[in-house]
Formats: structure tokens, sequence, C-alpha cells
């Protein structure tokens, strides 16, 4: 086996026998087509004859660095039996010994780095693989875990034997084709020289928008009080309501004259078996629950409106309270502006009646307030003076009174100690004369 991978570091040959891991996987199946997606690291599909799909993606053993199969997801397609040869075609991957099964192709998608379409003789398959992009991711980012469960999703396109093998009709081959203008489109032959043309949608079908996901948005930045009761979004409620799993495939078969009654009964009993089941009856689901979330709304908004009115008269008493107080503060500013007035009025009076002085007077008042300032240094001295005055008086009435004799003693040594003063002087005066001659 070779395997050539041209995408990033994959970029050589594989030959030689590939390692499936796990080991206990179930690979012993009839393969009879082989498809290499361009993503990085490689993810391989590989076709059995009885409609089985195995998916590997091409990674390096833990244990050594050559590169191993992990099997990723097994999937079974419904064939119908094999009832006519479809001439091959070149460059196609399909197998030529079928006694026992239907001859399956796998057609690259050219538009799609995780598509992929399952071709036979009786109709076409759409293979999508979301785990392709969760590899890409994880290998770009190298950060965080690798979850890889998730179904590839199967989507019948086209049916040519709808009413099994007695209809001789088959496809002689398709390829996928790419305009500008146009889009991705996939060109069917039909054995009856009908040339179909489907166009293509860049992946699987998604679940419609719903109408009410602006007002959702829209009434969600307020914040719903129904997030609180329910943590799930309403809208991916209704979403996985809706959901399908089945969709009918575009019928073609051979003229109407080649089938019975019977079998178109039966096609058209499967048919609308599966727009009940995959449409009505999602619809009416969804719809109860779009008018259960509608009475619980209703009820809500009576509980608003109520809440409102109480708000509402609150605000008017509010603002009836507000005018009073409005009036009461405007009086209350009036009074104080005549309050003001009065007492400026007063003040204005007082200082009126207050006397006014000359200059004549003013100089007099200044003259007798520095005379008092004078006056204090000499009132002082006056004070000392008088109590000398006491303190003299009370001296002399203390000294006893001598008799004559005593004073006729006295006044002898006086007169006698005056002599001897005179004549000490007069001797003093000679002495200084002759010291200067």
């Amino acid at each position: 086996a070779v395997v050539s991978t041209q995408s990033g570091h994959y970029g050589r040959e594989l030959s030689g026998p590939l390692k499936v891991l796990p080991v206990n996987s179930d690979f012993e199946v009839d393969a009879c087509a082989i498809h290499c997606l361009p993503s990085q690291p490689p993810v391989l599909a590989i076709a059995s004859l009885s409609g089985v799909l195995q998916h590997f993606a091409l990674l390096c053993s833990d244990e050594s660095e050559d590169e191993s199969l992990y099997l990723l997801e097994t999937v079974e397609i419904e064939l119908p039996p094999s009832s006519a040869e479809t001439p091959s075609e070149d460059g196609s991957s399909s197998s030529h010994d079928n006694d026992d099964g239907v001859i399956v192709t796998i057609v690259p998608d050219t538009g799609s780095r995780d598509r992929y379409f399952l071709r036979h003789n009786t109709g076409i398959h759409s293979i999508y693989l979301p785990a392709v992009q969760r590899l890409e991711q994880f290998v770009k980012d190298d950060s965080g875990d690798l979850n890889l469960e998730c179904n590839c999703v199967a989507e019948h396109l086209i049916c040519i034997q709808p009413l099994g093998s007695g209809d001789p009709t088959c496809l002689f081959g398709s390829v996928v084709v790419s305009d500008a203008l146009l889009g991705n489109n996939i060109m069917v032959l039909i054995s009856n020289a009908e040339l179909v043309t489907l166009p293509l949608r860049p992946l699987y079908r998604g679940t419609a928008p719903l109408l009410a996901d602006e007002a959702t948005k829209l009434a969600d930045v307020g914040g719903s009080p129904l997030k609180h009761i329910q943590k799930e979004v309403f809208s991916n409620k209704v979403q996985k309501i809706l959901s399908r799993t089945t969709s009918n495939p575009l019928l073609r078969c051979g003229s109407s004259g080649d089938m019975s009654q019977k079998a178109i009964l039966e096609l058209l009993m499967k048919c609308t078996q599966v727009f009940r089941e995959e449409y009505v009856s999602k619809q009416n689901k969804a719809r109860h629950e779009l008018l259960h979330r509608m009475s619980i709304l209703q009820e809500l908004n009576s509980q608003n409106k109520s809440g409102l009115s109480e708000v509402t008269a609150t605000i008017s008493s509010l603002e009836q309270e507000n005018a009073s107080l409005q009036r009461r503060t405007s009086a209350v500013s009036k009074r104080r502006q005549s309050l003001c007035h009065r007492v400026t009025v007063l003040m204005r009076d007082l200082q009126a009646l207050l006397p006014h002085l000359t200059t004549a007077e003013e100089s007099f008042a200044l003259e007798v307030h520095e005379l008092s300032r004078d006056m204090k240094p000499l009132q002082q001295d006056a004070d000392r003076l008088r109590q000398k005055l006491k303190f003299y008086d009370k001296a002399t009435t203390d000294i006893p009174i001598i008799s004559s004799n005593q004073q006729r003693n006295v006044k002898a040594m006086l007169k006698e100690n005056d002599t001897r003063i005179n004549s000490l002087v007069k001797e003093i005066k000679s002495a200084q004369i002759k010291l200067k001659t």
C-alpha cells in the first residue's frame, strides 16, 4: 500500500503495511475504495463492499516515530443489492470484483477538506467528518484536550433505484464542478441519459435560523427572567427539537409503466413517513413548546403590567410630593430673603443712631487718653512716696525722748568733734599747699 500525503510535515509517501490502532479494532472487511482527505494530520476513509466506512487518522505512535492508523469511527451506509453493472471510470478508486456487494467509489469534494462523496450504482451519499476540523485545530493550537466524540454526518443526496432491484436504471458517473459564479455543484449522469445537477452546500445542512433570533438578542440585553428558571437557551432548545437526522434524497427512476401501483404506494408512504417524523412531528412539538413559552411569557407580562401600574402610581404620588416640596421650598426661600432684608435695614438704622465726634473732640479725647497714660507712672511714684512717709512717721514715733543733761553732753561732744574736724581740715589744706609748692 502506498499513501501519498502532501500537507504540512506529512509531505512524503508512506509505503508498506501500516499498523492499525487500537489493535482489537475490526479491520477484516472487504475494502473496495480508499481516500485521503487533505487535512493535517491526514485522515483516511476506507469503504467496503457492504457499505461500511472506516475513518482513520495518520499519527505518530507513542512507542516509535513510525506512523500508524488510529481508528476514529465506523459508519454503516445502507446500500441496495447489486442489480446492474456500472462501467468503470479512469482514476476512480472502486472494486471490479463485486459478486457479493455493490461497487462503491469515493469521490473527493474539491471545495471542502472534511467532506467526500460515496458513489455506487444506485445513488450518492455525502459524508461530512467534524473530527477533521477538531484535529486541525488541536494541531494548530497545541493546547487543551482533544475531543473526537463526534459522529460523522451522512446525507443521501440522490437515489436512482427507489423501488428496488426491479428498476434497471443505474448511475453511470459523477463529478464535482467548481465555478466562481455558480459555486460547487455535483453533476450525475444516469443510464437514461439524464444529467442531474445538485448544488453543494458548504457543509451538511444545519438548523434553520429562528425568525425571533434578533428579537431574542435585543430582549436578552435587559436580561430575561426565564434565564433563572431555564438554564438552556430557548432558541437552542427549539433548534434541537427541529434538528433532523433523516432526509429524503432526490429520487430518480425509470419509466412509470415499469412500476407497480403497490411499489409506488410503498415509496410514497415511506417518503410521507419521513416527512411526518422529521418535519410535521417535530414542528408540532416545537409548536407546543412555543405555546408553553407564550403562556409563561403572557403570565409574566400580566405580572409586569400590574407591577408597572403600581410603579406608575408610586411615581405620580412622588411627583405630587415633589411639587409640594418645591412650593414649600420656594416659600421658605422668599421668607429668608425678606428676613435678610429686614436685618439689613435694622443694622443700617442702628449704625445711624451711633454718636459722631467732631475733629476737636476727637483731638481732645486723644490728649485725654495720652494724659491718662502718662499719669499711670506718676501715680505709681506718688504711691511709693506715701508709703515712704508712712514708714518715716512710724520710725520717728518709735525713737525714745532724752533728758536735758544728755542733750548738753551730746551737744558738747558734737561741738568738740566739730572743733577737731575743723582743725583736721585746716591741717589737710596746709599739707596740700605744701605739697603743691
